[in-house]
């Protein structure tokens, strides 16, 4: 090449970009060079300057615009900008100018936009129509699956991913696809089966699920310390002990509890401890059906008086009839939370059934409903209904709303919350988060919930919950956890202080060993 060629380049490209920043129309050689610019930026993958570089381009000259559309939103999508891209695909879709493979490429194009701008509901609805146009087409069938499983569907991901795999058996990227479906199903057996096999050998995305797989079925203890000041001046500590180990590969679990817990009134005239030894256990019947059920023996110490002993149990059966609901029906024996209730030895049955609906990665609803059957003879009704939307994903951000009520059939005088009946409507706002990036030691949860109590009697009140949990992974195997947590129905007015408030703080250290 001659000096006078290598001078002569960047010149041209100078000449340009002074050109396009004074908004004058580029002639046709000029904008060839800058799209030969733009492309060759592309080839050496730096796609943020060919983006840049495009959007130069359509915007003077922009009766090339249907010819560049689909190269401007491929850079986009590879330049961290998908969510940019999405609009443009679809414009050039809708033109109806394109030809079979045009329209598989815009297709595959969008899809890919959709899967990264986290739109992955939307993103299997285009992958499922390529696979129409085009049903022998690999990477749609494995983003297809990908889709599906980013949204929360890890069942129909595996229907999509099995057939595939039976017909190309060395498919490692499927074969991977379909452990990660399996782990986040909750059956870390099969995701542990199906990453054994030999085709998968030194594949470092295998491995390293492999790794997560043997590490969350791995023996785990913990211990918890918790304290709640009260407006009943009532102070309560609990200290919580707990070991489990895996079973089956993780398909079930096993495990002991000791939990202790000190009931003191503010001015020391009066005090209960609590103290209970339990079993627990998990078992994953199939894909749809799971069982979780403890069982234990509380011994109630009450200041002065003898000390007697309550069986206590909790059970709940979990139903997936489809990725999208989760029906879970409860059972439980429990005693109170207060000197009073513990004095007397009540304790409450309560039976209870939830449906969970996730029609998207975006929206979430429950509906809950309860029967409470007391010892002393009383009878409770209660139901919550809720919804929350995803506005953000990092961090992770919902926003929402729930109204719960409670009806009793008596009202008693015997130290647990007892109204003739209550109505709660609260906004709620939930936040995770991970620092410094995805894969930071902290992690942050946040939860808010604001509203309005209305009890008979007592009135209708401001009520609230906040609460912050703050973690950090000391080690690969050790978390450190702290957490406050504030409720507050409690209003002063010209007849004095009701309602109710409880601040509790607390700590947890986890090891897997």
């Amino acid at each position: 090449m001659s000096r006078t060629s290598s001078i002569r380049r960047p010149a041209a490209a100078v000449l340009a970009a002074l050109v396009i920043s004074c908004g004058v129309p580029l002639q046709a050689q000029e904008a060839d060079q800058l799209l030969q610019q733009a492309r060759e930026a592309a080839r050496q993958d730096r796609n943020r300057a060919s983006a840049d570089l495009f959007e130069q381009l359509l915007r003077q000259a922009p009766h090339r615009r249907p010819e560049l559309l689909p190269e401007y939103a491929d850079q986009l999508t590879y330049s961290e900008r998908a969510r940019q891209a999405v609009p443009l695909y679809r414009e050039a879709l809708a033109t109806g100018a394109v030809d079979a493979p045009q329209r598989q490429r815009l297709l595959k194009g969008l899809g890919l936009a959709l899967l990264w701008s986290d739109q992955p509901g939307e993103a299997g609805g285009v992958y499922r129509e390529l696979l129409r146009e085009q049903p022998g087409d690999l990477d749609a069938q494995r983003n297809l699956a990908r889709a599906l499983s980013w949204s929360g569907r890890q069942r129909e991901a595996i229907a999509v991913l099995e057939p595939l795999l039976q017909q190309r058996p060395d498919d490692r990227e499927a074969r991977v696809q379909l452990a990660e479906s399996q782990q986040w199903m909750g059956r870390p057996d099969l995701a542990r089966r199906t990453l054994a096999d030999s085709r998968l050998e030194g594949d470092e995305k295998a491995a390293r699920l492999r790794d997560e797989g043997i590490r969350s079925t791995r023996p785990r203890t913990w211990v918890d310390a918790q304290r709640s000041s009260q407006s009943d001046e009532l102070d309560i500590r609990q200290w919580r002990l707990g070991h489990e180990a895996s079973l089956a590969d993780g398909r079930g679990a096993a495990g002991l509890r000791l939990t202790q817990l000190d009931f003191e009134r503010g001015d020391g005239t009066d005090d209960v401890r609590l103290t209970r030894p339990s079993v627990f256990g998990r078992w994953r019947f199939s894909d749809a059906a799971e069982l979780n059920a403890e069982l234990g023996a509380e011994r109630i110490d009450p200041r002065g008086t003898p000390s007697f002993d309550r069986w206590i149990y909790a059970s709940w059966f979990t139903w997936w009839p489809g990725d999208q609901v989760r029906i879970d029906f409860s059972s439980s024996r429990t005693t109170f939370d207060n000197l009073r209730s513990l004095r007397q030895g009540l304790t409450a049955v309560q039976n209870g059934a939830s449906v969970d609906f996730t029609p998207s990665e975006r929206q979430r609803y429950n509906l809950r409903l309860e029967r409470g059957i007391y010892s002393d003879g009383n009878r409770r009704w209660a139901g919550q209904a809720s919804g929350e939307w995803r506005m953000r994903l990092k961090p992770e951000v919902w926003l929402g709303v729930r109204h719960g009520r409670q009806d009793f059939e008596q009202q008693l005088d015997n130290g647990y919350f007892n109204p003739d009946r209550v109505r709660v409507t609260q906004a709620t706002a939930r936040l995770q988060h991970r620092l410094p990036a995805e894969a930071g030691p902290w992690d942050v949860t946040a939860f808010l919930a604001l509203g309005r109590e209305d009890a008979v009697p007592d009135g209708s009140k401001p009520a609230w919950d906040a609460s912050l949990a703050i973690g950090r992974q000391l080690t690969r195997d050790t978390r450190l956890e702290a957490r406050v947590q504030r409720f507050s129905s409690r209003t002063q007015s010209a007849g004095g202080t009701s309602g109710f408030e409880r601040t509790t703080v607390g700590l947890r250290l986890e090891q897997r060993w």
